[in-house]
């Protein structure tokens, strides 16, 4: 509110970042996150677009300008400010209704003198207290592991990963982070690891006042560490109230011990996977190997070591076909030693979509990591992209949705938001929500690659040109960058710049592995449509992950009406669910 005042106080004129902060966070040292969040926020509120602002207008590099009309009210003389806030009274308070139930959701209010449960909760990095900057990992794996186990409370919503990871040694007030991320309560503390010791000191804390409602310690074996964030998440729930089902119960108690140097390959992995960087996934997949060397009965390493290969086949570094093995016997081990794990059968469910294109038992699936689940985010995000790619798109809007919810400043969410919208052919729309991510991280490759994508189909040929080159230049690594830019060259006549690149990947295929579907999208950008068919048949026989979107990608949408597309369209065994409730 106090945001949304300064910006009317100064209506139509600009307020720079600089200005906002000192104005709305004077005693902050890193608001920005604040600042961004809650014009996101508010544009959210008031139902306004980057794109096509009505009310708030960014000035790209310099700061923001409410664009809208402000009227005071009353006509009675009275200070400038009093003016103000009286004719935005009533149309704040509407504002804070939205703000309550942003992405259609309306939290309760909680009070825990009275004993109200608390059903929204973040768990926020734990501290790193070893002293030791190597051990950074082992802190950001038990965080991990926390709000896993907290997961497995369906009462609960939980904060995912990528969200609490962003207020990593921020010093921003636990209630202002609590209100960028809509929950009730928030853990905080520490995770210490000695030797083969492990101890876990939290805290619960209030998120209206950062009142300390309850702090406890843990202590015991690297070996039974797991069932040590059993007896953390147990806890929590007892001390926010929230009933556990007796199924739930026995999840959170009924944990193996495992190997604790393989424990930490799994973390160190984890570590390295995050990165998407080849050179980093074939590291994490030596630790997991390892991992698995040490303990043959840790399910969550035989996980992470499928979902590695297929992070890494997707990419397009490696064959499909050369990994698709090893990804089937890992998550079938992973199911044989834990049925029920929500990320074994959420890779199995990306796995039965990328690799087998079997649309029904990988619907099923997903649905059954969810179920697990329901505050785990991922496969919320992989079950939308499948909705998306079978034409089910207000389906895959819902599910983005309610992901969004749990992982509130997630790139990759706010991406796959945008993708819905960019295969079903609403491009501004797909901008739109591109730019609103751009304020969580303005220099991301992948957003600028997308938003490149949209400029093409809607004939901003030169901007695409530009921000793809962008793209690329800042994510060298993700291969997409390099075929949709020279789909882009080709698309807007510059067919020597297509053919370029063309040669660039046939001279880099004959070095490495260059996916067949990235020729195809090229060609087909040129014209040349039995060559882009040709290259397509190439990726069906390599099972190639991107081959799920060849019903909804606009870029083969001239190859519609060849017959040997229709055939292998209808190779992909796509299901219709048009007209299904």
């Amino acid at each position: 509110m106090d945001l949304f005042v300064h910006l009317a106080e100064n209506a139509t004129e600009l307020c720079t970042r600089e200005q906002l902060v000192e104005a709305v966070w004077p005693d902050h040292v890193a608001p920005d996150e604040l600042l961004t969040g809650a014009i996101s926020d508010l544009r959210r509120a008031l139902r306004d677009s980057p794109a096509d602002p009505q009310h708030i207008e960014t000035v790209p590099k310099r700061g923001y300008r409410l664009i809208g009309r402000v009227n005071p009210l009353d006509s009675k003389p009275a200070p400038e400010r009093q003016y103000l806030i009286a004719g935005i009274v009533v149309f704040a308070s509407l504002v804070t209704l939205a703000l309550l139930s942003v992405g259609g959701f309306r939290e309760r209010s909680v009070d825990f003198a009275t004993g109200e449960a608390t059903t929204s909760i973040a768990v926020l990095p734990l501290e790193n207290v070893s002293g030791d900057l190597d051990e950074q990992y082992f802190a950001d794996g038990m965080t991990d592991t926390l709000i896993g186990e907290l997961s497995k409370i369906g009462a609960l919503r939980v904060i995912s990963r990528e969200s609490v990871m962003r207020f990593k040694d921020s010093e921003l007030p636990v209630s202002d982070i609590a209100r960028r991320l809509n929950v009730q309560a928030v853990v905080v503390g520490s995770a210490l690891h000695v030797e083969d010791t492990v101890r876990i000191d939290v805290q619960l804390k209030a998120a209206d006042d950062s009142t300390e409602l309850w702090t406890d310690s843990f202590d015991g074996d690297m070996s039974d560490v797991l069932a040590l964030h059993g007896d953390v998440a147990r806890a929590v729930a007892r001390e926010i109230r929230v009933r556990l089902t007796a199924e739930e119960a026995s999840r959170l108690s009924t944990v193996r011990s495992v190997d604790p140097q393989a424990f930490r390959r799994v973390l160190v992995a984890q570590h390295h996977m995050s990165r998407w960087v080849p050179a980093e996934l074939k590291k994490a997949r030596r630790h997991l190997q390892h991992a698995i060397a040490l303990d043959p009965q840790f399910a969550l390493a035989y996980t992470r070591l499928a979902r590695s290969y297929s992070i890494e086949a997707f990419m397009g570094h490696v064959s499909p076909k050369e990994v698709y093995g090893n990804v089937k016997a890992a998550v079938a081990r992973a199911l044989t030693i834990d049925a029920e794990s929500a990320e074994a059968h959420h890779q199995n469910a990306a796995t039965k979509y990328y690799f087998d294109w079997n649309w029904n038992e990988a619907e099923a699936e997903f649905r059954k990591a969810i179920a697990l689940n329901p505050s785990y985010a991922h496969p919320l995000q992989t079950y939308a992209w499948l909705l998306t790619a079978t034409g089910r798109t207000d389906e895959a809007h819902a599910r983005i949705e309610q992901a969004l919810m749990l992982d509130p400043l997630a790139m990759t969410l706010h991406i796959a938001a945008s993708d819905i919208y960019y295969f079903s052919g609403e491009y501004a729309q797909a901008v739109a929500r591109l730019q609103q991510a751009f304020e969580l991280g303005p220099n991301n490759g992948i957003l600028l690659s997308r938003l490149g994508w949209s400029y093409v189909q809607m004939g901003r040929f030169d901007e695409a040109v530009e921000t793809l080159k962008l793209a690329w230049e800042k994510m060298p690594t993700h291969t997409e960058n390099r075929w949709m830019l020279g789909h882009a060259y080709a698309v807007a006549g510059q067919h020597s710049e297509a053919r370029s690149i063309l040669d660039d990947l046939a001279v880099l295929s004959q070095q490495e592995y260059v996916m067949p579907f990235a020729f195809a999208v090229i060609h087909a950008g040129l014209g040349e449509h039995d060559l882009a068919i040709d290259w397509l048949e190439r990726a069906y026989e390599d099972r190639n992950g991107w081959m799920v979107y060849l019903n909804v990608a606009p870029h083969f949408d001239p190859l519609r009406s060849h017959p040997r597309f229709e055939e292998l369209v209808r190779r992909m065994r796509f299901p219709d669910w048009r007209g299904l409730p």
